[in-house]
């Protein structure tokens, strides 16, 4: 049987369909898993700043008269001023929520890729232009995205890595 042009167009769409969707779970999963590193981070700075200005306010009030009392809040107010700084310092809270709406802006994309390749799949005579169409409407969603990404010094290249090889893992015999 020959091949016509447009059964070469539509398994091209299909492997540049499934290059992407790739790619963008990719990236998912890469904000996903830096947001995992960055939230415990958030909250125990959080925690660890609001216990230690109660308790510099108690050592403070109990025991200020005492050489002890006040070498000891020094310490603590010092400890909690440091780490509120360094929270303000690395934008952690900023981050969080950069991460947050990359990862769900990658989600949607990713969900939306899902279903147009099971369109795709499940009527493989689709109209070949309407669904060209549709994949460039999706390729400039990606492009935004990739452009909204920031670099975050957790992500290394071990990480990357780590994240790939996770994704290979549950795309299974998906991977082009």
């Amino acid at each position: 049987m020959d091949r016509t042009a447009e059964d070469y167009q539509k398994d091209l769409l299909w492997q540049t369909a499934l290059e992407t969707f790739y790619r963008v779970a990719y990236s998912e999963s890469l904000m996903t898993s830096v947001l995992q590193k960055w939230r415990p981070v958030d909250g125990a700075i959080k925690g660890i700043v609001t216990i230690a200005t109660i308790a510099s306010v108690m050592v403070g009030w109990m025991s200020w008269g005492t050489p002890a009392g006040k070498s000891t809040w020094l310490v603590i107010a010092g400890c909690a001023a440091f780490l509120a700084l360094l929270h303000v310092i690395l934008k952690i809270s900023d981050r969080i929520t950069d991460l947050s709406h990359n990862a769900q802006y990658f989600k949607s994309l990713r969900l939306n890729l899902e279903r147009f390749i099971y369109d795709m799949e499940v009527n493989p005579d689709f109209p070949l232009e309407q669904f060209k169409d549709t994949f460039e409407q999706y390729r400039e969603w990606l492009l935004v995205g990739s452009q909204m990404l920031k670099d975050d010094f957790l992500l290394t290249r071990r990480h990357r890595q780590k994240v790939q090889e996770k994704l290979n893992q549950q795309m299974g015999d998906m991977i082009v």
